[in-house]
């Protein structure tokens, strides 16, 4: 060996893994081991990945159908160079470990039914300092998801007819409400995926753009440049737009914009966090936005929740059991399912979410009960009277045709 090969070992002896990896010196066995924590999260239909360092090895967790499920760990030795892939794949700084980063990474893997075409998936990459050590969580954005479409999402046929002949309305203003996680995102983005088309100008203010959509004009809120969802719509609205999504209504100002938005001739979806959906009336009313106003420009309210399916290959019937189930004593429930796990659904026993809805059409009978500033239990109670099916009720529906269990409805509405 001469002189200079010597010092080329030497140096290399020297760099750390972090370094190597920088300068593109990558051992197999790590990209390997990348690339399988990522292809198994897309074979078993994974949302997000957690990597989570501790004191002897680094923890790794798959989110499927809403709930975290433990995978093989990845050995200590092998943490820091894993992190620091995914890292320098998103353009992250691999040397910066004391405060959270944000990036994405863009890969092409083969479409499932047909291996001549190709899927593009988008993956938000999340890093965030703790006492063993940064966590990654891995966001997975399938572009090509066919849940952005409404006669998918789970809405029974009477729902989605009022739904279409809403959002078909020239304007208004469309709140979809329900906790994080229950799927508002994605209806919002089915709901603009139905309406889009060459004849509409649709702008949309997210935070942040999880979906691609083609056709429609997309940004993104950045706080620390100051363009807010309240600044970014002031905006919006010189831009000659006949559809526009706020992501989320957060404060006065934006409501007020929003709704004024309404009135003068755009149709405006957004989101807002609240348990049903006569709590998103009461909450804008508590905001400081004026009954008059939300009267004037609200035509519905979609309150939703996310529950898995049960797996339709080992699904099994139970009795119905109404001892446990005391508020459920007036249901005409005769028989349940639940699944026992097989092959098919990774021995889980549910394979898929589905929503349940529950939506409030703004009638005449409405705007004078939001006028008058009633509370959502009354605008509930009398909605109900004439016709309004609740979160409980659509989830009775669903369990009757066999498509979720019992305890996965009430987990879901209690939340």
């Amino acid at each position: 060996m001469g002189a200079r090969e010597r010092d080329k070992d030497f140096w290399y002896r020297l760099l750390s893994k972090e370094e190597k990896i920088k300068q593109g010196i990558v051992q197999d066995q790590i990209v390997c081991l990348v690339d399988s924590l990522l292809y198994k999260a897309l074979d078993m239909s994974a949302s997000d990945i957690h990597l989570e360092q501790n004191e002897d090895s680094m923890r790794v967790r798959y989110r499927i159908d809403g709930i975290l499920y433990d995978q093989n760990s990845v050995d200590f030795d092998h943490r820091l160079p894993v992190l620091s892939r995914l890292k320098i794949l998103a353009s992250l700084d691999i040397a910066q470990k004391r405060i959270p980063q944000d990036g994405k990474i863009r890969i092409k893997v083969t479409n499932k039914k047909d291996k001549n075409l190709c899927d593009f998936l988008d993956l938000r990459i999340s890093t965030f300092p703790s006492i063993h050590g940064e966590k990654m969580v891995i966001r997975i954005l399938d572009q090509s998801r066919e849940c952005l479409k409404l006669d998918l999402l789970g809405f029974n046929k009477k729902d989605l007819s009022v739904l279409k002949e809403l959002i078909s309305r020239p304007h208004g203003f469309f709140l979809v409400t329900g906790p994080t996680g229950s799927g508002k995102t994605t209806t919002l983005y089915a709901i603009l995926s139905y309406l889009n088309n060459t004849e509409r100008n649709i702008i949309t203010m997210e935070d942040p753009v999880e979906y691609d959509l083609a056709g429609i004009t997309q940004s993104q809120i950045n706080t620390k440049s100051g363009f807010t969802f309240q600044k970014g719509l002031r905006s919006i609205l010189r831009q000659d737009p006949d559809i526009i999504m706020v992501g989320e209504i957060r404060d006065r100002q934006t409501a007020q914009i929003a709704i004024e938005a309404a009135l003068t001739g755009h149709l405006v979806f957004s989101t807002l966090h609240t348990n049903d959906a006569a709590s998103a009336i009461t909450r804008l009313i508590e905001m400081g936005v004026e009954p008059f106003l939300i009267s004037a420009s609200l035509m519905g309210v979609l309150a939703q929740r996310l529950v898995r399916k049960l797996c339709q290959n080992c699904k099994q019937e139970a009795d119905f059991d109404k001892a446990a189930y005391k508020n459920l004593n007036d249901c005409d429930i005769k028989k349940s399912y639940i699944s026992i796990g097989c092959v098919e659904c990774l021995n889980l026993g549910y394979k898929g979410r589905t929503g349940i809805f529950e939506l409030l059409m703004i009638d005449d009978i409405i705007r004078s009960l939001i006028l008058n500033k009633n509370s959502s239990d009354i605008i509930t109670k009398i909605a109900v009277k004439n016709g309004l099916k609740t979160l409980l009720d659509d989830g009775i529906d669903k369990i009757k045709q066999g498509f979720v269990s019992l305890d996965e409805v009430f987990r879901g509405v209690k939340n």
